[in-house]
């Protein structure tokens, strides 16, 4: 009895997938966040290519909305050479040379932490010419009237934000040059609802603010000025949101990678990296992978297309 028991031991296939089950979670988990980034990118790209080819009803230039191809390519080797040293400090565990693993591990965290500052550097831009959801005027002369008269209220709201704006630059022009102040003064003036006579002359609508405020933005750049004022862009707000939408999470998913590498740095300046840390290690490595694709893709999606 004891021979048949040991026969059908040894005959025996173990049911489950051979492989740790954090490992597996892992992969369980990204599969989700395939399916996340997927809608999110199949929502942009569908977004984005209903817009019409037209001289000014089109989607936002990387010009307009201050977007730096430069620096996305830069982020995209950072985060392929943070990729990279995960790989190594891998191995390097698996070896059991710890302190190599461990300063690896500080490299790809240092890479990560450059990464996001870059991110950041980008984020600020936005901020410095109102580049955000919701603050970007939508009208432009030549968009036709219908959509004129459908965005009307949007774009009263982009008229009082502007008026806004140029009314306390006004009062503290700071660097502005009087030539910049002057073409202020002069579109708050023929923004004001004209007296009634034979000399009465109609408000500026709010394309044609959108018009003159992008003159005076430009006119600055030309001149080597910071004009703090909300530019118009068609559909910049639904560009931004995208944008924000898209990076903003990437950045998130970057930042709980950089969490776990962290720990890990310090465990391994500790007391070294046991069984335990090299699986942790290689889970975090397959989730820095993933993150790293994430970005591959979404640099051309939005900065080259």
């Amino acid at each position: 009895m004891t021979a048949v028991a040991e026969q059908r031991r040894a005959n025996h296939t173990p049911m489950g997938l051979n492989m740790p089950s954090g490992k597996l979670c892992m992969w369980i988990f990204l599969v989700t966040e395939v399916m996340f980034f997927t809608g999110m990118l199949g929502a942009y790209l569908i977004l984005r290519s209903g817009i019409p080819n037209h001289p000014v009803i089109r989607w936002p230039t990387a010009e307009q909305v201050h977007l730096s191809p430069t620096l996305g390519a830069i982020n995209t080797v950072i985060l392929i050479f943070s990729s990279l040293s995960v790989v190594l400090a891998l191995r390097a565990a698996q070896r059991g040379a710890t302190g190599s693993a461990t300063w690896l591990v500080g490299l790809t965290l240092l890479l990560g932490c450059v990464f996001l500052g870059v991110k950041g550097v980008e984020y600020r831009a936005k901020w410095d010419h109102d580049i955000l959801p919701g603050r970007i005027g939508e009208l432009l002369p030549g968009m036709g009237l219908a959509r004129e008269r459908e965005m009307h209220s949007v774009g009263m709201q982009y008229v009082t934000r502007v008026r806004r704006q140029m009314e306390r630059l006004i009062a503290a022009p700071g660097p502005l040059s009087a030539e910049i102040i002057g073409g202020m003064r002069q579109l708050l003036a023929d923004m004001k609802d004209g007296e009634a006579g034979p000399s009465y002359r109609s408000p500026l609508t709010p394309a044609q603010v959108g018009q003159r405020v992008n003159e005076l933005i430009h006119r600055g750049e030309e001149t080597g000025q910071h004009v703090p004022l909300s530019p118009a862009i068609p559909f910049g707000n639904l560009w931004a949101s995208c944008y924000f939408a898209l990076t903003g999470f990437h950045a998130l998913h970057v930042l709980g990678g950089l969490v776990v590498f962290a720990l890990l740095f310090v465990r391994g300046l500790r007391g070294g990296f046991g069984p335990d840390q090299v699986g942790q290690l290689e889970i975090t490595a397959l989730y820095w992978h993933f993150v790293e694709l994430v970005w591959i893709v979404l640099f051309p999606v939005l900065y080259l297309l």
